[in-house]
């Protein structure tokens, strides 16, 4: 992964959009030889995206079936309140 820092991106705009456009390889920018931000391709930043959205999706749908087998075993716990479900869940 390329990296140039934030200095060096105020001088060089337009050639580094230009590179990250050209290649499928983000480029991060480093401030105070911190990370400070990525600069993607906007084609691979939308395919990363649709994919991201189909794996939470499909980890849902397997937390949800998960759920409903536990509840047809029985295993399931009743909770009194929603606050009581909400304090479990975050543990």
């Amino acid at each position: 992964m390329k990296t140039i820092p934030v200095s060096e991106l105020r001088q060089r705009v337009a050639d580094v959009i230009d590179d990250v456009q050209a290649s499928d390889e983000p480029t991060v920018v480093m401030q105070r030889s911190r990370r400070a931000a990525y600069i993607v391709n906007p084609d691979r930043y939308e395919r990363d995206q649709a994919e991201l959205s189909v794996l939470r999706r499909a980890v849902f749908i397997a937390e949800v079936r998960e759920a409903e087998a536990e509840y047809r075993a029985g295993e399931a716990r009743p909770f009194d309140d929603i606050e009581q479900l909400l304090d479990e869940l975050r543990r």
